[in-house]
């Protein structure tokens, strides 16, 4: 069921109506319900998947509390060595019990997702030396948003355990919080801590909240079906023909492809924040206008803010207080005597463990483990020289904190993205080259491009600009001003005034219709 369907807005619809007239302690009932069958149209039979993990942290999450409670209770009567010893025996089991249910939860994923990309690994090998393959190659389909449930089923696990939150007792309540349908698609990732409380909650109809919400999700259905739907036309085109074109040409389908990827993703997000917001629900942020950024490192702390946060909870902290990692940083510590590479070189291992588990979350190909590596390189080789560039400025007498500086920052971490969202978008390693190779090549008929579509009028290319600069103007005043939504109006005749233009522009200027492909949201796939 598509976010920009009609039969998805003829199912939220009922939803809400459902939603508010039911008794307020029933509500999370009808939130429960209707995430079920959205899933389950979505994937009809393959929601035992998703029951599956649930039951799995459920079950390991109550061994996990009951554990940690019996600990609680015994430990004020135990002398000091009994209490050491009881710790010891407790931590070997809850340990043991969160191991067997992320290795199950993972093994989920990795079986429907990575089969093929782990079996053409050893296929590789078998082939070097017995010359033959041995792992066939299957046809599995994946379950909707599997990426994400498993993810944010690992988490609440992982949060029982180091008693951030106590475990759930009543599985209904648990299901609700691992397949609430606004997330499910494409995220964003949230916390049992954040969502429990507001599922319990009863939530009365609020019109000016209400308001606010509708204002959302149209601001995101602008930027997905009138913006990056048309901007797709021109990145596939390129992207699937770069062969064709050169130069500047490529370089159009790069930035186009950029812009694309974010007023879809983003796009998306707005329309589900929105739609959550409609129950009276908050779900976690997951932009912060990425495109504004000074580094390659701040970038990824504004794009998909809660998969970073996913990443820095549950990959780098556990491999950075693990036993390896400690001892690496002793043994950099006794060697290196400059206190900030002593403090940087141990980063490493947990940042190169981060950026590969993002780059196979993202699909089960070499393209996305490179495309982590890429990310990685930059970050890390930007940290370790930071002390060189200190030097070189001072020298220079360039002042960092200046504006012009500051432009110069932020047009280098757009290029440097958009190279990585070129590999991200490109079908293959040898594409990528291919196209990054052709910007060497001297062309400048950009226009020639125009002719490809057919299907595009000149007024689309006008539209496309006219909607990027007010997406620009938009961030910029929200960048200057932080912590504001320039959506979010108290003037009623303004708030009303957009609803209205943006009503008119999805149905008006919304690409949809007899003839058209809709454009699959990029995350979605994940």
């Amino acid at each position: 069921m598509s976010l920009t369907s009609l039969v998805f807005f003829a199912f939220l619809g009922v939803s809400l109506i459902l939603y508010y007239i039911i008794p307020k302690k029933a509500q999370w009932v009808i939130l429960l319900a209707v995430s079920l069958f959205f899933f389950a149209y979505s994937s009809k039979l393959l929601i035992l998947y998703m029951i599956a993990t649930t039951l799995l942290i459920y079950v390991g999450a109550l061994f996990i509390q009951k554990y940690n409670d019996e600990f609680k209770a015994k430990k004020k009567t135990l002398s000091k060595e009994d209490r050491k010893q009881l710790k010891s025996a407790i931590n070997k089991k809850t340990n043991t019990i969160l191991t067997v249910i992320v290795i199950a939860c993972v093994g989920i994923l990795a079986v429907l997702k990575y089969c093929n990309f782990f079996g053409g690994i050893i296929n590789d090998v078998s082939e070097i030396i017995a010359d033959k393959s041995i792992v066939p190659t299957f046809n599995l389909l994946l379950p909707l948003g599997i990426s994400y449930y498993t993810l944010m089923s690992v988490s609440y696990i992982v949060d029982v355990y180091r008693g951030t939150i106590e475990a759930e007792k009543n599985p209904c309540r648990l299901l609700l919080f691992v397949c609430y349908f606004p997330h499910i698609t494409e995220g964003p990732f949230d916390t049992y801590e954040n969502l429990n409380l507001q599922f319990r909650a009863y939530h009365k109809f609020n019109y000016d909240k209400f308001i606010n919400a509708l204002c959302l999700l149209l601001f995101g259905l602008v930027k997905k079906m009138v913006l990056a739907d048309r901007l797709a036309y021109i990145s596939n085109e390129i992207f699937d023909n770069y062969t064709s074109y050169s130069g500047l040409q490529v370089f159009v389908g790069m930035l186009s492809y950029t812009i694309c990827i974010y007023a879809d993703f983003s796009g998306c997000i707005d329309i589900v924040r929105g739609v959550s917001k409609m129950f009276g629900i908050d779900i976690a942020e997951n932009f912060n206008r990425p495109f504004f950024s000074h580094s390659v490192q701040e970038f990824w702390r504004r794009w998909h803010i809660t998969l970073g946060g996913w990443l820095k909870n549950y990959i780098f902290y556990p491999v950075s207080l693990s036993k390896v990692e400690k001892n690496f940083s002793k043994k950099i510590n006794k060697v290196c005597k400059n206190r900030y590479y002593a403090a940087t070189i141990p980063t490493f291992l947990p940042l190169l463990c981060v950026w590969i588990v993002m780059g196979i979350w993202h699909g089960a190909s070499w393209k996305y483990v490179v495309y982590g590596l890429y990310y990685f390189a930059i970050i890390f080789m930007g940290v370790m020289c930071e002390p060189i560039f200190l030097r070189v400025f001072k020298n220079l007498k360039i002042q960092r904190n200046g504006k012009a500086f500051g432009a110069f920052q932020i047009i280098r971490t757009d290029l440097l993205v958009t190279v990585g969202l070129t590999m991200f978008r490109a079908d293959t390693l040898t594409q990528f080259g291919s196209m990054i190779k052709s910007l060497g090549t001297i062309n400048f008929n950009v226009f020639t491009i125009l002719n490809q579509f057919p299907d595009l009028h000149k007024l689309d290319y006008v539209l496309m600009v006219f909607l990027i600069i007010a997406l620009f103007i938009k961030e910029l005043k929200e960048e200057k001003v932080k912590n504001i939504n320039i959506l979010i109006e108290t003037n009623v005749f303004r708030r009303w005034l957009w609803i209205t233009i943006a009503i008119l522009m999805v149905i008006l200027l919304g690409i949809y219709g007899t003839g058209y492909t809709e454009q699959v949201s990029v995350y979605a796939e994940f």
